[in-house]
């Protein structure tokens, strides 16, 4: 039975609705077997393929965190290191190539999203360095904009 639980798990690794992409994610992100893998989230391994065929939690906070703790509570495991499994495995989705894509169209949506990740933290820096008074909009404190008319 495991067997076939296992081969259905590994056709569904590239489907992100089904927590096998997120622990497949996670696995090659950390250099793991799933030996490893099932120690990290502190379950057997006969639980992975089980747990893989989970449909994986719904990103809006409202669900997730209920989410988490119904597929943890499920298989006996940590529900903040299954969260943080699943974050991480998130956060490294989005800067994997689409699948299908050539490799040159993965190089340009590559420098998209270091070009915006650099110019987040360009303004993040930014605004760490304004005086206070300086972050503030006109308008912010009751005064008119600079450009307003003033009444009559």
């Amino acid at each position: 039975m495991t067997s076939r639980l296992d081969a259905l798990a590994r056709r569904v690794e590239d489907d992100p609705a089904f927590m096998a992409s997120v622990l497949a994610i996670y696995a090659r992100s950390e250099r793991m077997d799933d030996a490893a893998l099932a120690r990290a989230l502190g379950c057997s391994q006969d639980q992975l393929a089980s747990l893989r065929l989970c449909f994986r939690p719904r990103s809006d906070p409202a669900h997730f965190r209920r989410d988490v703790e119904e597929i943890a509570t499920h298989f006996g495991l940590e529900p903040r290191v299954l969260a943080a499994i699943v974050r991480r495995a998130d956060s490294l989705a989005r800067f994997q190539p689409r699948r299908g894509a050539s490799p040159r169209s993965f190089e340009r949506e590559a420098a998209a999203k270091r070009a915006a990740l650099l110019a987040a933290r360009d303004r993040e820096e930014a605004s760490d360095h304004m005086e206070p008074a300086a972050r503030e909009e006109p308008g912010d404190r009751g005064e008119p904009p600079p450009d307003a008319p003033t009444p009559p």
